[in-house]
Order: C-alpha cells, then structure tokens, then sequence
C-alpha cells in the first residue's frame, strides 16, 4: 500500500507543479498590451487607406473620361450646328412645308446648345503631398526713405 501512496504523492505533486507552473505566466504591463493594440489597429487603417486610396485612383481615372467624353460630346454639338446653318444656307427649309423645317432646325439648334452649355472643364491636379515643397522666397524689402529734417 505504501508503493501506491507514493506513487500517488508523485503523481499529485506533478500535477500541482504542472498547474503552478501554467498559471505562473508573466502578464503583459499595460503599456505592452496597449502597444499590440495600437500595432493591430494601425494595420487595420493602413489596409482601408490603401484601399481608399485604389478607389479614389479609379474614381479620378472615371472622373477624367467623363470629362473627356463631355468635352467631345460639346465639341460635335458645335459641329453639328455648323452642319445645320450650313444646309440652312443651301437651301434645306425651301421647298414644301418650310414651317416644318424650321421647327426641325429650332429643336436640333436648342439641343446642341444644351450639349454645349456648363461642360465642366478637367481641373489641375493638386500638387503630390508626398513632394517636398520649393521653399517660399522671402518678401522684397523695400528700402526706407529717410526724410531731411530742415532747420530754421
């Protein structure tokens, strides 16, 4: 019985060892945990800015051929109307029912006048922030008159 008890105090002492030594882990100060938390969450902001960053990139791309096709669409509008004074000119509201041409070059005319009204213009891109600025030269002096003083 006695070679059991022993085997059993071994086998206790073990498994209190064992259980001392899981819990004696060091915790992390305060300061350590916070800078894991920063570090994490400073990843998470760099992967959405990045990506905010490809989304404005595709948006500028789409925003610059809207622009250009405004600007092709306003360029045939004026095409256009050059074409319509031009048949205008040659003839086209003579002939049987003139009132009804007319009318057909009034409505086409308001059209491309639409088409060629307001069409936003592309801006200059603002300038890169990650360049280094020029230095801004500093304001000209301008040299201080000295007044006579006259003596009587």
């Amino acid at each position: 019985m006695k070679s059991h008890l022993g085997i059993v105090a071994v086998a206790v002492a073990a498994l209190v060892c064992g259980l001392a030594s899981s819990q004696n882990t060091p915790a992390q100060d305060p300061a350590a945990q916070r800078a894991d938390k920063l570090e994490k969450e400073l990843a998470a902001t760099r992967l959405r800015v990045e990506a905010l960053s490809a989304e404005v990139a595709d948006m500028k791309k789409q925003s610059t051929a809207t622009l250009a096709y405004l600007e092709s669409l306003a360029k045939g509008a004026g095409q256009m109307a050059s074409a319509l004074d031009e048949s205008e000119k040659a003839g086209f509201t003579y002939g049987l029912n003139p009132d009804s041409r007319h009318i057909l070059l009034r409505g086409w005319r308001e059209q491309l006048s639409s088409l060629q009204k307001e069409v936003p213009k592309a801006e200059a891109p603002p300038p890169d922030p990650t360049s280094t600025p020029a230095p801004a030269k500093p304001p000209a002096k301008t040299p201080v008159k000295a007044t006579a003083k006259s003596g009587s």
